[in-house]
């Protein structure tokens, strides 16, 4: 017989990098934006705001240089 254990969710015991939980709201965002990667960025920046999405280790401007590393923006956005 197979059974299911419950346990508390710890967000911080994710596997994710900060790169890849933001990545994963950075392209829902782009999705309501249209593609509109300016809005996205600004609609993270509003959230992270709001509910603390990266801290003094991780934040939105290393974030943003880590898309234009990983090829996914260029230096116009």
């Amino acid at each position: 017989m197979r059974s299911i254990h419950f346990s508390k969710f710890n967000p911080n015991e994710s596997s994710k990098t900060p790169f890849e939980k933001l990545f994963d709201i950075f392209t829902q965002l782009l999705t309501y934006t249209s593609g509109d990667v300016n809005e996205a960025i600004q609609w993270l920046t509003e959230l992270d705001k709001e509910y603390k999405l990266t801290d003094n280790e991780y934040g939105i401007g290393d974030f943003i240089e880590d898309l234009k590393s990983k090829g996914y923006i260029d230096e116009n956005h």
